[in-house]
């Protein structure tokens, strides 16, 4: 029975890709990957919209094989077949990925090249998971959606938003937001990660529910199953959530001392912390070396998972202290995250009133070397990076 199955596999794998060799198919897939490729290669745009993009277009393959009989008029052979919904979509994965690994294997390149000290495993591991998603998202949309147009206009006006928009809209939209990651690759988001999985397994399950093809062992317990796992997986990313935002807001704050730096903190590690108070002690040390009479501040960091507001506030000041909400791991990444010297110098060395053109301009370059004195020092080695500035 095992090879009879396998046999039939390799039946209907070959029959799509028949079908996606025909010369109208292949000029549509060939004209889709020089576009990919192109705009990987020319155009100069921001991480986040370029693998915004490439998602773009595995969603975009796939939608291709899961509407392939209707632009071929194969109907008929796949609506009498004996095959479950279930396995016709899984069959429908199978050659989804065999035609978007090229693909695949371009978005780890472009990750590996904007990032070159993230361990290559974790790179490969945001690839699977958000490739994995815009493959099940397009084979939901072929299913389901009966005009070819309408489908592709809906993954466009998903992608394209997701990449254009700013870090902390995505962090809103975090469950399915297949760029979360992009913006701290070293710190893999694994809660992103498994929402990812959790809405792929929903798709599956929806899929094969709501396809347009009658029959076809709708009643299978399989689809019930992936959706039940799907609901649990994204509830269970969502108790974990509250029951950590909960545990952090009941706690109290642990302290930590670094030269005359203090920082209180809860919800990160002390690592974490450490590297924070040598940041802000360093950064102070070095403009009190430029006898600009710096102000001392307590740090107050609090980790959350979420916040209420929509643009929460990352940096409070308060009397004596800089309360910093970290509520995405884009603001625990120091090389292309936050630059928290940046936004603390301007606390450190508030600019007095009444000043002329010319005296804030030189304070602003004061501030600028201070900063670029403190990258070359890397306390607590916070920059994996050192880059050369022009």
């Amino acid at each position: 029975m095992d090879g009879e199955g396998t046999r039939m596999n390799g039946i209907i794998v070959r029959f799509w890709l028949q079908l996606l060799l025909r010369r109208e198919q292949a000029v549509t897939l060939l004209v889709s990957f020089s576009v990919v490729i192109l705009f990987n290669l020319i155009m100069n745009e921001g991480i986040a919209i370029t693998y915004s993009v490439n998602l773009l277009f595995v969603a975009f393959f796939s939608l291709q094989i899961a509407s392939i009989h209707n632009r071929n008029h194969t109907e008929p052979y796949i609506y009498i077949s004996v095959f479950p919904n279930y396995r016709l979509i899984t069959y429908q994965l199978y050659v989804s990925l065999i035609l978007s690994f090229p693909l695949l294997l371009m978005m780890v390149g472009l990750l590996w090249k904007s990032f070159a000290d993230v361990s290559l495993w974790n790179l490969v591991i945001i690839v699977f998971f958000t490739s994995f998603f815009s493959s099940m998202l397009g084979l939901l949309l072929g299913q389901v959606v009966k005009y070819h147009g309408l489908a592709f206009t809906f993954l466009i006006a998903f992608y394209l938003p997701i990449g254009l928009v700013s870090w902390s809209f995505n962090e809103k939209f975090r469950y399915i937001s297949p760029v979360v990651n992009i913006f701290n690759p070293y710190l893999i988001n694994w809660r992103n990660l498994f929402g990812l999985l959790g809405c792929s397994l929903l798709f599956y399950g929806l899929g094969t529910l709501l396809s347009s093809r009658r029959g076809g062992g709708k009643k299978s317990i399989i689809p019930w199953i992936s959706t039940v796992l799907a609901c649990s997986l994204l509830i269970g990313v969502w108790g974990y959530e509250r029951l950590f935002n909960e545990n952090v807001q009941t706690s109290s704050f642990q302290k930590i001392t670094v030269g005359q730096t203090q920082v209180e903190y809860k919800g990160i590690s002390s690592y974490q912390a450490k590297q924070f108070a040598a940041l802000f002690e360093t950064l102070y040390q070095v403009a009190k070396k430029k006898e600009t009479h710096p102000v001392r501040y307590t740090l107050q960091i609090t980790r959350m998972h979420s916040m209420s507001s929509f643009e929460p506030k990352i940096i409070v000041h308060h009397h004596n202290k800089l309360q910093i909400n970290i509520y995405s791991n884009k603001l625990l990444e120091f090389n292309r995250g936050m630059d928290w010297a940046s936004k603390w110098i301007d606390y450190i060395l508030p600019q007095t009133p009444h000043l002329s053109n010319e005296q804030v301009n030189a304070f602003k370059r004061l501030k600028n070397d201070i900063i670029m004195e403190v990258r070359e020092k890397n306390p607590g080695n916070v920059y994996t990076l050192q880059e050369s500035e022009s």
